[in-house]
């Protein structure tokens, strides 16, 4: 296994995980900033809305002119906080009463505008409520309130860089966990391949020795018909179990490559055609299928891939019935799966099978270990997961093995 190149995979990996946190974290910091600068507007609006209101009850109008007595003045004075000015305006722009020394020409040069308006200063920016005085229908003057917005436009800036820390933070927590993570996450990979290499190549080495064998004996001296006739015949069977071998390998590597396009399939007309195709190689061996009728089930799959799978586990089923025996399959609804089982007349899995029945080239020392290539069930499995689905193996009750096909419901 090449160090270098897995280092760099790593890498790779470890950075995209910390920038995928990251960019999820700044979307989610720049949302929550969004909303608390929202809610602390909503919130200054009130506030000048409630003291311009209060502002505006002590206010008199008379002769067509706005004015304020000295104890209207300490009212407002009283009622007005710390943070919020407040004007009265009579006419356009001329100011009787302010909180302030003053109101800044800007803000003053707005005022026959209505309503809340932002006004900008030097170094800031006036957030501020005019409501209009008015008789007979006539604006005679204004009362207007304001406040800075320093306050908020700093919290946002606390905001955003508590936000920008913690990314920081965690993109260096990720990193090294990450890196831990995906080291162990790539080492079982690359272990996990060159294990199954290996079986391959283990799998594949033995009929080729046997077949090696068998001709260096043959082409050793002269032999009767016979002994030729054996020889080859040996010759044809370990090629027979090399060529099984391939096909399972190579399906199942089709089925990892998800090259063709998954379709909407009847389980129970697939099953049918299944069954149909296996039928004379159960009926030399003088086992029965029984298919067990179902309500309509249909899953969204790789059709050519589904059908190889359910094909290897009937097929494995046929191989471990004894000759009288039956195999019953069915399918079943449960929850958000369709359920195919089939249930073959052996002498079920042995505790070991069912913990590694579908690992790739693993067979079992029990009453069910055969001349088989160890793959049937690992191709089942892998078709199986590679459209969403999964292989369970269990015992009947009644006896035999029981081999599970579940697949999420369309």
């Amino acid at each position: 296994m090449n160090i270098f190149r897995l280092s760099t995979l790593r890498g790779r990996l470890t950075a995209w995980y910390a920038v995928a946190l990251v960019v999820v974290l700044a979307v989610f910091g720049a949302g929550a900033v969004f909303i608390i600068d929202r809610e602390l507007r909503a919130s200054l609006d009130a506030r000048l809305s409630t003291t311009a209101q209060a502002a505006f009850n002590f206010v008199d109008v008379s002769d067509g002119s706005v004015s304020l007595d000295e104890h209207d003045r300490e009212q407002i004075l009283a009622l007005v906080g710390s943070q919020t000015e407040v004007a009265v305006v009579r006419g356009a722009s001329n100011v009787i009463f302010s909180t302030s020394v003053k109101p800044s020409d800007r803000l003053v040069v707005a005022l026959p505008q209505l309503g809340y308006l932002n006004v900008a200063q030097t170094n800031d920016v006036v957030r501020a409520l005019v409501l209009p005085i008015n008789l007979d229908h006539k604006r005679v003057g204004s009362v207007v309130a304001w406040t800075t917005t320093t306050w908020i436009q700093e919290s946002d800036r606390r905001v955003a860089a508590a936000f920008a820390l913690a990314a920081a933070l965690l993109a260096a927590f990720a990193s090294i966990a990450g890196s831990a993570v995906t080291r162990r996450a790539l080492e079982d990979a690359f272990a996990r391949q060159h294990r199954f290499a290996a079986d391959a190549s283990h799998e594949l080495r033995a009929p080729l020795s046997v077949i090696r064998a068998e001709a260096d004996l043959a082409l050793r001296k002269p032999r009767a018909i016979s002994a030729y006739q054996a020889a080859i015949a040996t010759i044809a069977s370990e090629a027979d179990r090399m060529e099984a071998l391939v096909s399972a390998l190579l399906e199942a590597a089709r089925s990892q490559e998800a090259r063709r396009e998954p379709t909407v399939i009847d389980l129970g007309q697939l099953a049918t055609r299944v069954c149909g195709r296996l039928e004379p190689t159960a009926t030399t061996k003088d086992v029965a299928i029984a298919m067990r009728p179902a309500a309509q089930c249909t899953v969204v799959a790789d059709r050519e891939a589904l059908e190889s799978a359910v094909t290897a586990v009937l097929h494995n089923a046929i191989k471990y019935t004894p000759p009288g025996g039956r195999i019953n399959l069915w399918i079943a609804r449960q929850r958000n799966n369709a359920e195919l089982h089939v249930r073959d007349g052996g002498p079920g899995f042995s505790a070991e099978a069912l913990l590694h029945g579908v690992e790739w080239f693993w067979r079992d020392d029990s009453a069910r270990a055969g001349a088989g290539t160890g793959v049937g069930l690992a191709v089942a499995d892998s078709i199986a997961r590679s459209n969403r689905g999964h292989v369970l193996l269990g015992n009947s009750a009644e006896g035999g093995a029981e081999v599970s096909i579940l697949l999420p419901l369309r």
